[in-house]
């Protein structure tokens, strides 16, 4: 038979097993051999294990018969171990995806102000240690991830403003361009005719008037490019 010890919990909803036959907080193993309270486990939706993410059938669920344990010696060392256990599966089940970060932080929070209050030796709980430094590692990359895609949201929105400004601006300018290129075609027209009658008209008074003697200057025949 299972013994189980008082300080044991269910890693979900954190409150003791019940060694009684009443089976809501009684625990129950799944097929990937995790152990959690039954009212627990009817209520993951999809069904798959909190800790390892394996799917489980909800109508296989194994009751675990468990007793008091018997009165030992060191009974404060195992507590902190039991304890030192439930926390390392804390840190995990906080190492999930989408896990919002206010819980995160307070995770992080008690298990720092638990090693300092549980350490007698200089490298106590090794396990639990590693699993807090590589949560906050993580939390560390998903900070840094999230602000350089920040960045770079920030940034493409730039260089499409600065491509739609400038595509802009080049449209106006060509705008202007061909308007004053067109001006200067029609001018230039204009000018033109206007050289042609007035050559048409000095040959006209020449032939007509022999004793014309001042002619003025022609015109400009063309501008300057």
């Amino acid at each position: 038979m299972l013994v189980v010890h008082p300080a044991s919990l269910c890693d979900v909803c954190l409150d003791p097993y019940s060694i009684s036959s009443e089976p809501a907080n009684s625990p129950h193993v799944i097929a990937c051999g995790h152990i959690f309270c039954l009212t627990c486990l009817r209520n993951l939706s999809p069904s798959a294990c909190p800790l390892c993410r394996k799917t489980f059938q909800p109508d296989r669920l194994k009751k675990l018969h468990v007793a008091g344990p018997p009165e030992l010696d060191g009974v404060p060392e195992a507590l902190i171990e039991v304890e030192a256990t439930q926390l390392l599966q804390r840190v995990a089940l906080a190492s999930g995806e989408d896990v919002p970060d206010v819980e995160i932080i307070e995770v992080v929070t008690h298990v720092e102000e638990w090693l300092s209050t549980n350490s007698a030796d200089e490298y106590p709980h090794r396990p639990l240690r590693a699993a807090l430094t590589t949560l906050q590692r993580y939390k560390a990359l998903q900070e840094r991830n999230e602000r350089d895609y920040a960045e770079y949201r920030r940034a493409r929105r730039e260089l499409k403003a600065y491509r739609r400004n400038a595509h802009q601006d080049s449209k106006t300018s060509r705008a202007v361009e061909e308007s004053l290129l067109g001006r200067i075609d029609e001018i230039e027209s204009n000018h033109a005719l206007e050289v042609s009658q007035a050559d048409r008209t000095r040959v006209k008074y020449r032939s007509t008037h022999s004793c014309f003697s001042v002619i003025s200057a022609p015109c400009r025949d063309r501008f300057p490019p």
